[in-house]
C-alpha cells in the first residue's frame, strides 16, 4: 500500500527536533512513498537548512509546499492534503518521533480492517530523550468505544494517525479551528458514519514541556474549547446535557493553578510499563 506522510513546520519549531522527526520517518521498516512538507509561513535560517538537507537526501520523495504567510495548522494541513499523491496519508508533527515499525503496523492493521478510515495509536510522552518515556497517552481502541469517548474528549492522538483521503474529502477535509482542527475532523467523520480505531501500542513519541500545560489554561484556550463545544452541539454530535457537563469541567480545569492542572493531566496518563 503506497502512502504519503504529511508534515507542517513553522518558525517556532526547533530545528534539531524537526530534523529528528524527519529522520524517524525515513528510518522506518516500511518507508513512505512521499513526504509532503508544508512550510507554514517564513522559516528561520536554521529550519531552512534542515529543509534543504532533506531535499538533497530524499530528492523527488520530498515535496515542499510553501505558504507565504502563516495560516495555522488547519489550513496548512488542508493545503498539504491536496498535494498528497496517495490515498493513505500519515500525519507527523515537526517535533515528535515515530517508532521504527509505526507505518508497518498501521498498514498491516488497515489491510486486516478495510472498513477503518482512520487509525491512530497510543503515544509515549517524554521531556528529554525519546528513550525515556515518562507516561503513555492511551486512547480507546475499538470504533464503538472511540465514538462514545469522542463525546467527552479527543479520541485520537493526532500525530499518530494514518487516514484515508476519500472520507477526509467527503467531510470537507481539515478546516481552521484553532487548537482543535483534529478533534473537529474526527467529529465530522464520526457523524458521517466513518470508523476510527486506535492500535493499543506506542507508535509515536511526543515531546512534553512545561509550556504544554501552560498553553492549556487561561481565557484564550477556554474560548477555543467553548467554540468547539458549541459546534459539536450544533452538529448534533453531543446533546445539551453533555455540552453543559463538558464546558463546566473545562472551565474549572483551565483556571486552576498550573501545578494542579499539570497533576490532572498527568493523572489522565498511564505510567510506562515496567518489564
Amino acid at each position: 500500500m503506497q502512502f504519503s506522510v504529511l508534515m507542517s513546520v513553522h518558525d517556532a519549531d526547533d530545528p534539531i527536533f524537526f530534523d529528528a522527526a524527519i529522520d524517524s520517518i525515513t528510518s522506518q521498516t516500511v518507508c513512505p512513498d512521499e513526504i509532503v512538507l508544508v512550510k507554514d509561513g517564513c522559516l528561520g535560517s536554521d529550519l531552512e537548512r534542515v529543509v534543504k538537507k532533506w531535499e538533497m537526501r530524499l530528492k523527488d520523495r520530498l515535496s515542499v509546499v510553501t505558504l507565504e504567510a502563516s495560516k495555522g495548522l488547519g489550513e496548512a494541513l488542508r493545503v498539504g492534503t491536496e498535494h498528497c499523491k496517495y490515498e493513505l496519508v500519515a500525519r507527523m508533527d515537526a517535533d515528535d518521533v515515530s517508532v521504527p515499525d509505526r507505518f508497518e503496523k498501521q498498514i498491516a492493521f488497515l489491510k486486516i480492517n478495510p472498513d477503518i478510515d482512520v487509525v491512530g495509536s497510543w503515544i509515549g510522552e517524554f521531556s528529554k530523550s525519546p528513550e525515556e518515556v515518562i507516561s503513555h497517552r492511551a486512547t480507546p481502541v475499538q470504533p464503538e468505544d472511540v465514538r462514545r469517548y469522542a463525546r467527552f474528549r479527543n479520541p485520537v492522538n493526532h500525530p499518530s494517525v494514518m487516514l484515508k483521503k476519500k472520507p477526509l474529502h467527503a467531510v470537507g477535509g481539515y478546516l481552521p479551528f484553532p487548537g482543535f482542527e483534529d478533534y473537529y475532523l474526527w467529529a465530522r467523520l464520526l457523524m458521517r458514519g466513518h470508523k476510527i480505531a486506535n492500535i493499543p501500542e506506542v507508535l509515536v513519541k511526543q515531546r512534553i514541556s512545561h509550556q504544554f500545560y501552560k498553553r492549556r489554561g487561561g481565557w484564550t484556550y477556554v474560548m477555543q474549547e467553548l467554540s468547539l463545544q458549541r459546534e459539536l452541539l450544533r452538529m448534533g454530535f453531543i446533546n445539551r446535557r453533555v455540552y453543559l457537563a463538558n464546558i463546566v469541567f473545562r472551565i474549572i480545569v483551565r483556571f486552576m493553578p498550573l501545578s494542579i492542572r499539570r497533576q490532572i493531566y498527568k493523572g489522565l496518563r498511564i505510567k510506562p510499563m515496567t518489564s
